[in-house]
């Protein structure tokens, strides 16, 4: 039997659908078209209630409630706000400058993570930049860079703040400050650890440049800093003014001032020491810590003969001495005017006795020389 034998169906034509599905110039399907549904009819008194009809007034609640969540979503997503205007975010840092509030800037993008952008970095030793004018804007799809002019101290000074757009989700971006105005601080100071700038305490950098260059630099908003180095048992309390505008400063050496009664107490070592050695019959008078050459007797003479009786010393004039400070925080101390001192003594060239005895003095300058370091946490005259 052949193949149409055995599947009577094989040769059967297909049935024609109910509708029929028309087709367009391009060969795609069109959707049939469809008659609305037939309209139930219930009679009078029927128990079934029928459905409801939605009162119009909800139907516009629910569409409105639908497009504000819409509308909330598309503005969260887009970041609309304060900080979605590029210019806005320039001008809302600047403001935060003004106000103290360095835990604003951070929020910005002004300069995290800088110690100066917390909630105390700005609120003492600091001046703010003030009339700020955007004076260029340089600009592509999802950048900007804005060129800034203000005044700091009634200096006038330019700056450049980068902004850049960053998507958020499917529809949002929001723009954010990737390079934030100011500028690196190159503290340095050799007679701390630390230093105070503005309300942050941060290390201090040593002056030698090969140390310091290996210490990451404090990153700072524009404005001008009050830098302070502590009052210890050499130095008075020292400030210093620091401004920051633009460019990166070159490094700044703090070197501290001497306390105000440091220069009355050595003078009073000095004294005390030539006291001292003039109370001595000696030649060379000396001092118990002589053979370290670190304290010594600051005057000494010879007799013409080696045969010559002690001496006595008196001090005619004491010197005059000034201290001074180097940015190695090192305090030297030198003569500005030479003290005298008169050795009286006898001496002879006769080698038995009975000797003749020869009166004779001499009259010896008097110079200081040393440093001024701690000792049991007092300055104290090495010299």
């Amino acid at each position: 039997m052949t193949d149409t034998m055995a599947n009577p169906m094989a040769n059967a034509r297909p049935a024609p659908p109910d509708v029929l599905v028309e087709y367009d110039t391009t060969g795609y399907p069109q959707l049939p078209p469809t008659a609305p549904p037939p309209r139930v009819m219930r009679p009078p008194g029927s128990s079934t209630p029928g459905k409801r009809r939605a009162r119009p007034g909800i139907r516009a609640v629910a569409g409105a409630a639908v497009v504000l969540l819409v509308a909330a979503g598309a503005v969260r997503c887009s970041g609309i706000g304060p900080t979605e205007s590029p210019e806005g975010l320039v001008r809302s840092v600047f403001a935060a400058l003004i106000a103290h509030d360095g835990q604003r800037v951070k929020e910005l993008g002004g300069c995290d993570p800088s110690p100066l952008c917390t909630a105390d970095g700005l609120t003492t030793g600091y001046q703010a930049p003030q009339d700020l004018a955007i004076i260029a804007t340089y600009r592509d799809d999802d950048h900007r860079l804005f060129k800034v002019r203000y005044t700091i101290g009634g200096t006038v000074a330019e700056d450049t703040v980068r902004v850049s757009r960053y998507r958020r989700g499917l529809l949002g971006h929001q723009w954010m400050i990737t390079k934030p105005p100011g500028a690196r601080l190159d503290l340095r100071t050799a007679a701390s650890d630390e230093l105070h700038v503005a309300g942050v305490t941060v290390p201090a950098s040593p002056v030698d440049d090969f140390t310091a260059k290996s210490r990451p630099p404090l990153f700072a908003p524009p404005g001008a800093y009050t830098v302070t180095l502590d009052a210890d048992a050499l130095f008075a309390a020292t400030a210093v003014t620091v401004p920051v505008a633009g460019e990166d400063p070159p490094p700044t050496i703090i070197t501290p001032a001497l306390r105000p009664d440091l220069q009355a107490l050595i003078e009073q070592q000095v004294r005390e020491r030539i006291t001292s050695c003039a109370a001595q019959h000696e030649f060379h008078p000396y001092t118990p810590q002589w053979r370290s050459f670190v304290e010594t007797c600051p005057f000494q003479d010879d007799p013409p003969s080696p045969i010559a009786k002690p001496p006595t010393w008196t001090i005619e004039r004491l010197p005059k001495i000034a201290l001074t400070v180097n940015e190695q925080a090192i305090i030297s101390v030198r003569t500005t005017q030479p003290g005298i001192a008169v050795m009286r003594y006898q001496w002879s060239v006769d080698i038995l006795e009975p000797r003749q005895w020869t009166e004779a003095s001499n009259s010896v300058e008097i110079s200081i020389t040393g440093k001024v370091g701690v000792k049991d946490n007092a300055p104290y005259w090495i010299g």
